[in-house]
């Protein structure tokens, strides 16, 4: 059930969050993503709602913020315990000394994805198989939604835009647009966006009900760079990976308990995906095969997957000029493996 709750942020303005909420008498843990449901969070609403987090001892309360980015949640004592989301925004923060770590990652897909209005796609004869290089060359001169600047789909189309070539500050137009996904189809409804970019069940949504077409599917048919990209990780702030040590070693043994049944029983989540995501029927089977396999099966964020994240993001920072990430900010300075090192010691 979904009720709503208060979570003052550090240096935000309080909002109110969705809550959802599960069994009794444990240690728990709040969480913090940008919003209430999609693919990109379901490693832990599954782990919720399908009882890996109660057999592991932890209860877990998830929030939404309807914001792109969500780092300063870990400030204080009054936000968040673990904020999910991508590690580009944890890696700017630490970059200017925020007390914060990733433990692990859940989704290695760059599963936010490119929809364009299908017009625009048919007129400069493009579809989702053309080449990479046709397809950037759409999104030149186009006014693509957002979720604001320094989150996930800004950067991504960023990074598209010096891919085609072209100045994303001058040749494309990036639309900050609230209210996630029934901002971006009201913005496309509305005519003040060409597209967007944003993670499903929004995408299909756009395709089935706003007469859109997928430019990138980035969980099936991603640029090459981004086969395979940490995309979403579990980040703590120093402090709670002190004091809520032991209840976050538990939050680790029920997302890994998540991804393995996830792995192993594909159908069972499937199914729960279909009703816990409230997926149309005229979207759920292309949703389901496409999304349903971004998942980790390893949480181990290692120095490749941390090193394509680097690269990413220099492009991106570069775009907004911008210096490129300190050469010194490495792994080891925002990822803590410890928590999964000790869980891995705990009977599965």
């Amino acid at each position: 059930m979904i009720t709503r709750r208060t979570c003052r942020i550090a240096a935000a303005a309080s909002a109110t969050l969705p809550r959802f909420a599960i069994a009794q008498g444990m240690p728990e843990l709040q969480t913090m993503r940008s919003t209430s449901k999609s693919w990109l969070w379901m490693a832990e609403d599954y782990g919720r709602e399908g009882g890996f987090f109660e057999r592991a001892g932890v209860k877990v309360v998830s929030n939404a913020s309807n914001r792109g980015t969500n780092i300063a949640a870990l400030a204080g004592n009054a936000g968040a315990d673990i904020v999910l989301g991508d590690p580009g925004e944890l890696i700017n923060a630490v970059a200017q000394d925020f007390p914060a770590r990733a433990f692990m990652h859940t989704v290695e897909k760059y599963a936010s994805h490119v929809v364009v209005r299908k017009e625009i796609l048919d007129k400069a004869g493009v579809t989702e198989a053309s080449p990479v290089p046709a397809k950037l060359a759409v999104l030149k001169g186009l006014r693509m939604g957002t979720t604001g600047p320094g989150a996930a789909p800004d950067s991504l189309l960023r990074w598209l835009a010096v891919k085609g070539g072209f100045d994303p500050n001058k040749d494309m137009q990036l639309v900050p647009v609230q209210g996630g996904g029934p901002g971006m189809i009201a913005g496309l409804q509305q005519k003040v966006i060409d597209g967007f970019c944003l993670s499903s069940p929004t995408s299909d949504i756009a395709v089935v009900k706003a007469d859109c077409a997928y430019l990138f599917n980035n969980a099936t048919n991603p640029p090459p760079e981004l086969k395979e990209y940490c995309y979403i990780t579990a980040s703590a702030s120093l402090r709670g990976l002190r004091d809520k040590r032991e209840a976050l070693i538990r939050y680790t043994l029920g997302i890994k308990a998540t991804l393995k049944s996830i792995e192993t029983d594909m159908a069972k989540f499937q199914q729960f995906a279909r009703t816990y995501l409230e997926l149309d029927p005229s979207i759920a089977d292309q949703a389901v095969a496409a999304n349903s396999k971004i998942y980790a099966t390893d949480p181990v964020i290692t120095p490749a997957l941390y090193a394509s994240v680097v690269d990413f993001m220099n492009i991106a920072l570069t775009s907004q000029n911008q210096p490129k990430l300190p050469a010194g900010l490495t792994l080891d300075k925002i990822y803590d493996g410890s928590i999964l090192a000790e869980a891995a010691k705990r009977p599965s």
